[in-house]
């Protein structure tokens, strides 16, 4: 078996307000005043408060800055930012995650996450030299599953280190969303826009038997629910990566994820009841709502998730080891606390686990 044993997180340098973004829309995307209103009540019931970004100014009345009323950057100019962004970013939070725990050369594996920016060479080439890895490092990319590639990156690294005792996995993932604003007022869009945010994630991942107190990871389970696959999508246009958000998601989650919690439990001989943590995706503060009332929790139990919504809105990939850490945090001090976890993406992909603290 394997197990995380450091995880850390981190968003860039600028900070907004949520009322600073919708403005930011209204101007950019010239909001019809029919629409004005309906809007504006989306972002503010949307639960959350603070987003970050890697773009220094949100202002479209002003000529220079990057996204303006008389230009939509191209899809190069987002690429050429998100290269330079990602990998300053992605090698803070690598840092950040290996401070206390190994020596650069000791990394075996380097798994990177990213659905928003692409080139070859990738961040990964970028940061065996900007954080020192190895040049014979094993790589491997997860690329565009959206917000669930986290677990399928851990579920990667989980194989590995069974097959290597001796392997020592680092997963970045790492997403510049707010590059990717587009201007249309079809309500997909729209709720993209007011969803959506920059942020990166590394994890550290190594054999059971190494001597670190971490988080087991004890079982993965997937689901792939067809009926969903036009309703959440990533794709690329020559105006940059075009998001398709249904309003039906988290009908189609509220469907699901009662069963595919019953079916993981029940696989795995373990009851709600011993469950302590709850690490769910905060998809949309509607998703969120929906799997609490199915599986009949409390809003303290999805505490980890709400806080990560409201502090940073959906970081697609990262956003779940944001979760983790939380869960993490609170069950620090108690021995063998099981955690559920859930992350939703294209597909609709509904990707589950469970972790157990070893102290």
């Amino acid at each position: 078996m394997s197990k995380i044993i450091a995880i850390s997180t981190g968003v860039p340098r600028y900070k907004y307000k949520q009322a600073e973004i919708f403005e930011f829309i209204n101007h950019f995307n010239n909001i019809a005043e029919k629409d004005y209103k309906k809007i504006k009540l989306l972002f503010e019931r949307s639960g959350i408060e603070t987003r970050y970004s890697v773009l220094d100014s949100f202002d479209s009345t002003k000529e220079d800055s990057f996204f303006s009323a008389t230009r939509i950057p191209d899809v190069e100019e987002r690429m050429e930012i998100y290269l330079r962004e990602a990998t300053a970013l992605s090698k803070n939070v690598i840092e950040d995650c290996l401070s206390n725990e190994l020596e650069t050369d000791k990394i075996t594996h380097l798994i990177t996450v990213s659905c928003t920016g692409l080139s070859a060479p990738g961040i990964d080439i970028a940061l065996i030299k900007e954080v020192g890895l190895k040049p014979d490092i094993h790589r491997s990319a997860v690329n565009f599953m959206g917000c669930y590639a986290a677990v399928h990156a851990l579920k990667q690294a989980d194989y590995i280190c069974n097959s290597d005792p001796e392997a020592k996995v680092l997963i970045i993932c790492v997403e510049l969303c707010s590059l990717h604003y587009q201007k249309q007022n079809d309500m997909e869009t729209i709720a993209a826009n007011l969803l959506f945010a920059d942020g990166a994630a590394a994890a550290l991942v190594c054999n059971d038997k190494y001597p670190q107190k971490g988080l087991r990871l004890n079982h993965f389970y997937s689901y792939v629910s067809i009926e969903g696959e036009k309703e959440m999508a990533w794709n690329l246009s020559a105006k940059g990566f075009l998001m398709t958000l249904s309003a039906y998601i988290p009908q189609l989650i509220e469907k699901g994820i009662k069963s595919l919690t019953e079916e993981v439990l029940v696989k795995f001989n373990i009851s709600s009841k011993d469950i302590l943590g709850w690490a769910i995706h905060p998809g949309g503060r509607k998703i969120l709502e929906v799997i609490q009332k199915e599986l009949s929790l409390e809003s303290k139990d999805l505490e980890a998730s709400y806080n990560v919504l409201k502090n940073y809105g959906n970081m697609s990939s990262p956003t779940i080891l944001f979760v983790i850490k939380k869960c993490w945090e609170q069950l620090a001090s108690t021995p063998n606390a099981k955690i559920f976890g859930a992350a939703f993406g294209p597909g609709l992909t509904m990707e589950s686990f469970l972790l157990e603290n070893k102290l």
